[in-house]
This record gives structure tokens, sequence and C-alpha cells, in this order.
């Protein structure tokens, strides 16, 4: 058991000695089986975080597993009982499973703030393109647009010079970003805008107002974000003062509001406030 241990450790330290100094080799030597264990959204995941090169990271996720399987053995000074082994397979698959996951999560993330930016670059590429073909307005906007669009948007407007008049560039666009409300919608009014010239302005009025819509839905839910957080402020004073009035000689809660806050703030938690009592006992 224990020559199997210095084996496996053996092979381990080579492998890093490989990553070390002939990293682009050995990348190039296993690209075929890092494909076939790679799962489907993984170089994409890659891509949009800017994490590394697929093939790298995917041969750096495997050496990590493969290495923190071996310190939960060696911690177990080389018994390779049972119990030993379940932990080291898992110490393992943590470490596989966890590098996926972080990649998701710091996707969601940047897919979260590219949402609240869309509806604005929207509104800026409906401007653009008033006054020029849709492949131009398109590549005239990439530096407004969310960061995580920015290549695809590059790719896109590559593939609509190259394919012409095909509708398959901006529906695989809305197909690798289809968390995006009513990106197929958008897409596909940006492919009708690009191939004709006779409803032009009809077509470009929609456009418009999709956009439009977009922005109002974007400024309704900021305004719904601070008034959560003016409520969330408010019921803590509120806390704050209850105990405050209990404590000393000052009257009521509702004079202790009315005399420290102005009667705007007030009358605006005061409707926030009954508004989601309502709810509450609704």
């Amino acid at each position: 058991m224990g020559l199997m241990l210095a084996l496996m450790q053996l092979s381990a330290l080579s492998m890093w000695g490989l990553w070390c100094y002939e990293a682009e080799s050995f990348i190039t030597e296993t690209a075929s089986m890092l494909d076939h264990w790679m799962e489907s959204d993984y170089a994409f995941y890659c891509e949009k975080t800017g994490k590394g090169q697929p093939h790298a990271r995917m041969l750096k996720r495997i050496l990590n597993a493969f290495t923190a399987g071996l310190l939960v053995l060696a911690v177990k000074k080389g018994q390779l009982d049972t119990f030993s082994l379940v932990t080291a397979v898992f110490a393992a698959a943590a470490v596989y499973i966890g590098d996926r996951l972080r990649l998701k999560m710091i996707y969601v993330q940047l897919l979260g703030k590219a949402k609240k930016e869309f509806p604005y670059y929207l509104n800026h590429l409906a401007i653009l393109i008033q006054n020029n073909p849709v492949p131009n307005a398109i590549e005239k906007s990439i530096r407004q647009a969310p960061a995580i669009f920015q290549e695809d948007l590059r790719i896109l407007v590559q593939e609509i010079h190259t394919q012409g008049s095909n509708l398959k560039p901006y529906l695989k666009f809305a197909q690798r970003f289809s968390q995006i409300d009513d990106i197929g919608r958008i897409m596909r009014t940006l492919f009708s805008l690009s191939i004709t010239s006779e409803n032009r302005e009809l077509i470009l009025t929609a456009f418009s107002k999709i956009a439009n819509e977009k922005i109002q839905g974007a400024r309704r839910l900021e305004l719904q974000r601070r008034i959560e957080k003016t409520f969330r402020f408010f019921r803590g004073k509120l806390t704050e003062s209850r105990h405050f009035c209990r404590k000393t000689k000052y009257g009521s809660l509702h004079s202790v509001f009315m005399a420290g806050i102005c009667d705007f703030e007030y009358d605006c938690f005061n409707s926030i406030f009954l508004e989601r009592r309502g709810k509450k006992h609704g």
C-alpha cells in the first residue's frame, strides 16, 4: 500500500513538473482527453469570466483534484483503509466540482450586472440604428455593451458580414444569452431591420419601443430597490425609536417621528409601512 501511494505521489510530482516547464505541449497532448472530460458549458464559463483558457484551466483542475486526494492520504500516513480512500475521493471531487461552481457563480454575477446594463445598451443601439446599417450600428455599440456581450457581438458582426442575409448569427447570439428577457424577439427585429428597406421606419419604431420598455422596466426596478432600501432603513429607525420611547419621557413613537423627521420623510415611511403591513395581513 505504501508503495502504491509513493507511486501516485511521484506521478503527481511528474505531472506538476510538466505543467510548470512544458505547459503548452502538455496541454496540446492531452487536449482530446480534456475535451472528453470537460462539461459542455465549462469552456463558455471560462471565456465569459476571463478565468483562463479552457484546456489549461481544465488540466490544472484535474491536477488540483488529484493532489487534494493525495494530500488526504498523506495525512493518513499511507493508511489505505476504506475510510481514508472515501475521504480522499470526496476531497478530490470537492476540488474538481468546486472549480466549475466558482466559475458559474462568477458568471451569474456578471450576467446579473449585464441584465441591469442591457436596457441602456439597447437604447444606445436603437439611436445608432437610426443612421447606420445594423452591422455597423452593432459594431459601434460594442464599447457600450455589457462586458460579457462584447466578444460575442464582435463575432456576430463578423458572421453577419460573411453570411449576409441569414438569421442564424442572430439566433446563435440569442441562444448564448437566453437568460436575457426578450433577447430572441430583439435579435429577430434586428435581423428584419438588416434585410428590409420598405418597412424600415415601422420596424425601427417597434425596436425603439422595445428599448423604451426595457428602460422603463429598469427604472421601475431601480425605484423599487430604493424603496426597499428606504423601508429597511426606516424599519430599523422605528425599532430604535420604540425602545427609546419606552425608556424615556418623550412620549409616543408617533410624536418622536413627527418631531424628528420632515413631513415628506414621514409620509414616505408611513405609506411604505402601511402597504407592507397590508400585504403581510392580507
